[in-house]
């Protein structure tokens, strides 16, 4: 287990593991070999082992650094069950730390001194988090000679919430011999050893920044070098640096961080890259876009990356993590299938540039003695070779079921396939997709779950959401869904609301109402709406048992056939563009200055007409997501010669409000007004983005 290959790591002085965190600079902020680690998690597993008993869940409430791999190696040391949640920002998204607290039935909260301030904010807003016990880990006593608990590999070692759900979260039983049957598997598939170098910035309560970037190198006995995932979306150079500096050979990101780095780090910037050390970076945690995999070839070629490097996967946390894999040395798999085909059920390969083809990358192999079976989702019988089916996976990463949900484990975890009587049983991963040549290729998915930016959203989330911002929308009726193009953004998913109003409120001015929907999603889930549809009562699609069907009612808004009351189009949907921002004297600035700066920057970023920017216009409505909105907060600080909080740009959300926050004696100056966003439409109208996005499903690697 784990905690023993630790325990032997840290009573070697020939070992070779190490752990290197930076700060947002890039510069050394601690740097520790096997022995410190352990002695850190001693310390930790002998307090917890005096306040909480064998296989109860912890929750780990850290700030991406060091702190946090101590916290829950102690937990593994303890026998205790590591449960990570991110710490909300500024008292924000503080619905999920207490819907994980609440479902993990945890009495104890691990943290560090830095998040104090924070903590006595959500003790006072929330009875549940009130009532944990909280206990910083600075500055715990050693616990020499505390030896690892004793536990089978069936027991459990943490519990993974997957869902971006603040509803309803679920927690994975993810057991030690789960985690080091997957972790073998990938030290083969991807060859790490000690000589290795991860280099991650990650997020370590999500799978794949836990899992592979931060507990596989110490399983692989390699250098690990860690960042924070705010350093490197406000800085993506930042990344690449690092690989550079460390000679990394590993690593791993979502596609939308490899777009990034193409758009945010100029060619100048680029000359001292040396990215030939890399055997292997994976792409996973969302829809794979291939038009990506090329450009960062191009790009970054010159300095050294080789298109091989390139490790497409699949995976998710029910299976620990890792499904399939390219392996090293591979390049991506990509075939051009037929999309009439696709529409039907069917898996129809074309001929690369054949017209009515779609590019799909392949998601890598099945990891050994990782069985996958393609399977109709509605007989459970297994689909034929040429057929479109849910994607089933079996075999020894599989976890151990939910937390406490006995009934959607059996769904889940317990599926077995219509006439086949070897009495195996599989994980139904809600994916669909399709095996070509042992290659799968992720094809769509039937869950409604939606990524964007590497991070999951659940439809129902942006429903309550976007419901509770006006008492003139009906409660329980509107349906969320996401749509594609490879026209917009990068080939990255679109959210589209389809909302039906109140009978009573049907003649109201839709702008307010519109308004304060994209406004409330956008501060409460960072996440910015792309079209928001008020539609008639009655006129939301719904199963025979009362259902929201997102599916149909996404057809049904791309065909134009939803009874339309008012339309709203999100500014910016063409593809951003790096634009120069209006020069400006870096330091304080008057008002008119800091409007012009920020008109200028908007313009550049959202690919906008600066005429087009109303400093009373909501950031949200503009199209800044949250990756814009770091970026903002790291433009405005070099401006300003100060530090300014990430969250700046949903602290004062238009343009006006932040130059009113930054220079508050002067009043700021007007930006050109553009046009009314919300538009009144006719009953048969089916929306603006009909003739720019398709009805795409996207795969979720």
């Amino acid at each position: 287990m784990l905690p023993r290959i630790l325990a032997r790591r840290a009573a070697d002085p020939a070992d070779r593991w190490s752990y290197v965190f930076l700060d947002s600079q890039g510069g050394e902020q601690c740097r520790w070999n096997a022995a410190e680690l352990a002695a850190r998690a001693r310390a930790v597993a002998a307090r917890l082992m005096r306040v909480t008993e064998p296989g109860e869940p912890v929750l780990l409430v850290f700030q991406a650094g060091p702190a946090f791999l101590a916290a829950f190696m102690g937990c593994l040391w303890s026998g205790r069950l590591a449960t990570p949640i991110n710490p909300p920002r500024r008292n924000r998204l503080i619905e999920r730390l207490e819907a994980v607290a609440v479902d993990s039935s945890a009495r104890v909260a691990l943290t560090s001194a830095d998040l104090i301030d924070s903590i006595a904010e959500w003790r006072q807003s929330s009875r549940h988090l009130g009532a944990l016990d909280w206990i910083p880990t600075d500055g715990l006593p050693e616990a020499n000679g505390l030896e690892p608990a004793d536990v089978p590999a069936t027991d459990i070692a943490f519990l993974q919430y997957t869902s971006g759900s603040t509803a309803s979260p679920k927690g994975v039983r993810v057991s030690h011999g789960n985690l080091v049957e997957d972790m073998a598997r990938m030290q083969r598939a991807w060859a790490l050893d000690p000589s290795s170098v991860m280099v991650s910035w990650l997020p370590a309560f999500h799978d794949l920044g836990l899992i592979f970037g931060l507990l596989q190198p110490l399983f692989s006995g390699c250098a690990s070098v860690q960042m924070a995932p705010n350093a490197f979306l406000q800085k993506p150079a930042l990344w690449l640096q690092a690989i550079t500096r460390y000679r990394g050979t590993h690593s791993a990101a979502p596609s939308f961080a490899y777009d990034l780095c193409c758009r945010r780090i100029a060619p100048e910037d680029r000359a001292g890259l040396d990215l030939s050390s890399l055997a292997m970076t994976m792409n996973a945690a969302e829809p794979i876009n291939p038009a990506v995999l090329e450009e960062f070839s191009l790009a970054f070629g010159p300095r050294g990356f080789r298109r091989e490097a390139f490790a497409p996967a699949y995976g998710l946390a029910e299976s620990t993590l890792a499904v399939t894999a390219n392996p090293v040395g591979a390049a991506p798999v990509m075939r051009s299938f037929d999309v009439a085909a696709l529409e039907r059920g069917q898996a129809r390969i074309l001929p690369d540039g054949a017209p009515g083809g779609r590019v799909m990358p392949g998601s890598g192999r099945a990891l050994p003695d990782v069985p996958i079976a393609i399977v109709d989702p509605d007989t459970l019988a297994r689909r034929g070779p040429h057929e479109i089916g849910e994607i089933w996976v079996g075999g020894p990463t599989i976890a151990a079921g939910y937390w406490r949900r006995p009934d959607e484990t059996r769904d889940t975890f317990g599926a077995r396939i219509a006439g086949e009587t070897d009495g195996a049983q599989y994980l139904r991963t809600g994916d669909l997709g399709v095996v070509k040549d042992g290659e799968l290729f992720v094809t769509g998915r039937i869950k409604d779950l939606i990524i964007l930016g590497g991070a999951n959203f659940y439809p129902h989330d942006i429903e309550r959401v976007a419901q509770n911002a006006h008492d003139a929308l009906r409660r329980d009726n509107g349906a969320a869904f996401a749509i594609a193009s490879d026209d917009v953004e990068g080939g990255r998913e679109q959210v589209v609301l389809v909302q039906e109003l109140e009978r009573s409120r049907r003649g109201e001015a839709p702008e307010p109402i519109i308004q304060a929907i994209v406004e409330s999603v956008w501060r409460n889930l960072e996440l910015p709406l792309a079209h928001v549809a008020l539609v008639m009562p009655g006129s939301v699609l719904r199963t025979s048992s009362g259902k929201i069907q997102r599916l149909a009612n996404k057809r049904a808004f791309l065909e134009g056939s939803l009874p339309i009351i008012a339309s709203w189009r999100r500014m910016g949907l063409e593809p951003a563009r790096a634009g120069a921002a209006a020069s400006a004297p870096a330091g304080a600035m008057d008002a008119a200055s800091l409007t012009g700066w920020l008109t200028g920057w908007l313009a550049g970023r959202l690919g906008l007409p600066e005429r087009a920017l109303d400093a009373g216009r909501g950031f949200a409505e503009m199209g800044l997501d949250s990756l814009g909105s770091a970026e903002l907060a790291l433009a405005l600080g070099e401006r300003l010669g100060a530090e300014v909080p990430e969250t700046i740009a949903f602290d004062h959300p238009t343009i006006a409000r932040l130059v009113a926050h930054f220079a508050p004696s002067e009043r700021a100056a007007a930006a050109p007004a553009g046009a009314k966003q919300p538009v009144a439409a006719p009953p048969s109208e089916g929306g603006d983005l009909e003739d720019l996005l398709s009805a795409i499903e996207r795969g979720e690697p």
